[in-house]
């Protein structure tokens, strides 16, 4: 008998430790009425220096319908690519407030490249952050997820990825796909215990994100496939979903007057990003030309001061070709190619898989980023799978054409559109 009780207090002991990993804070509820108002005034601001191309319609403006609890996160995970060394992240659970909701559905959001450590989901709803400059803006696409999609009765979390956020150990894992599949994982397991304490139980689960997100979405649904954990569908836009594809075109077959003089950060976080995670130890300065090492390797490390500083590095960079961002040698797409950092990016890729959700990926036509034949990429690879191109019936990945659509419009037009066919998904 006492070996019995003495079993059953370890278990509830271990339950309790389990349980305490995650702490989840309540930070605030954002009214439908604010939640609208970030879907209009704040969508004018983030699109107010967009270009269209021809053909491309603004989506009607959306509308909030409830309103929202927001929590922040901090969870235990561990590091893939480092044996399983223990790290703490953070993340954002927004729950919708609603007269029953017994049982919701659930998204997972995949943000995008940003610059600032805080400009990530955990931080997107405060003004203030433990750095000396300004986040608010650089996250406005959690918000617009949020009320879309929690404003309308999805319960929504979002990963920060390990060395953003409140994570102060960890380099930022840019690119770095077990890791990140790891970092986004943990965070759902955490959402859905926490969800179940407060007699929430999930329904359908969905799987979203833009530009680096877009690559994320893919590769955790990947990952989720593998663990047997159901997902109803997947939207990306913008995705990448070969870095080494996307990259190749960006750095030998560069489009004039099109691609986005900011496309050299990409290399600065990825290249670093694989140094600390995959090795060796100076692949940085095995890839990247003496003259910019020191700048790029401060867009990585975030030692600039906001905005200002980072112009200051565009600026001291110049307009020179990205190509000449690598060392001499490395000018070459065949000597590239077989680079340590080369085949480092053509193992991020999250689109030689097998889908059993169906995914929909939004593209561009005027993308500075992500060319449309990577928007194609991912469903042209299905249709090689299963033979037949002609016939896309057994295909569940469709490309969709935004037309006009640069990298952010492409988002604003993707995420309500996807709602709408996630909608149609749910059981009525």
């Amino acid at each position: 008998m006492r070996l019995i009780l003495a079993l059953f207090c370890l278990v509830v002991a271990s339950n309790a430790a389990v349980a305490q990993d995650a702490v989840f804070t309540y930070l605030k509820t954002v009214s439908a009425a604010e939640l609208t108002r970030m879907l209009d005034a704040e969508r004018a601001t983030f699109i107010e220096t967009q270009k269209p191309g021809d053909g491309y319609e603004l989506p009607t403006v959306s509308t909030a319908s409830n309103d929202v609890e927001l929590y922040t996160v901090r969870y235990e995970s561990h590091v893939p690519e480092k044996d399983g060394k223990p790290v703490t992240a953070t993340g954002l659970l927004a729950l919708p407030v609603l007269a029953d909701r017994s049982k919701l559905p659930l998204i997972i959001y995949e943000h995008g490249t940003v610059y600032g450590k805080y400009e990530v989901p955990s931080y997107a709803f405060v003004a203030a952050n433990p750095s000396d400059y300004a986040h608010y803006d650089g996250s406005y696409e959690t918000r617009y997820m949020a009320g879309l999609f929690a404003g309308n009765g999805y319960a929504l979390i979002a990963p920060d990825y390990f060395g953003m956020g409140d994570d102060a150990a960890s380099p930022e894992a840019y690119f770095v796909k077990a890791s990140t599949q790891q970092a986004s994982k943990d965070l759902y397991l955490a959402a859905v215990d926490f969800m179940k304490a407060k007699g929430i139980s999930q329904d359908e689960f969905f799987i979203g994100g833009w530009s680096q997100g877009g690559l994320n979405a893919t590769g955790l649904q990947e990952r989720f496939e593998q663990d047997g954990i159901p997902v109803t569908a997947a939207f990306t836009a913008s995705a990448p979903a070969d870095p080494y594809a996307a990259l190749n075109g960006l750095l030998f077959y560069p489009r004039a007057g099109i691609d986005a003089p900011w496309v050299n950060t990409i290399v600065a976080l990825s290249v670093f990003a694989f140094q600390n995670y995959h090795g060796p130890a100076d692949l940085a300065k095995q890839t990247l030309d003496p003259a910019v090492y020191q700048d790029m390797k401060a867009i990585y490390e975030r030692s600039y001061k906001g905005q200002e500083g980072l112009k200051a590095i565009m600026l001291r960079l110049g307009d020179r070709p990205l190509v000449a961002y690598l060392r001499p040698e490395l000018r070459d797409p065949v000597k590239f190619a077989v680079s340590d950092y080369g085949r480092l990016l053509a193992q991020s890729e999250t689109y030689r898989q097998s889908f059993r959700a169906p995914v929909r990926m939004y593209f561009g036509s005027h993308d500075e980023v992500v060319k449309q034949m990577i928007g194609v990429l991912m469903a042209a690879y299905q249709a090689v799978l299963i033979g037949n191109w002609s016939d896309q019936s057994q295909n569940n990945v469709h490309p969709i054409d935004v037309k006009g659509g640069t990298h952010r419009l492409t988002f604003i037009t993707a995420a309500p559109a996807a709602k709408v066919w996630m909608d149609g998904l749910r059981t009525p």
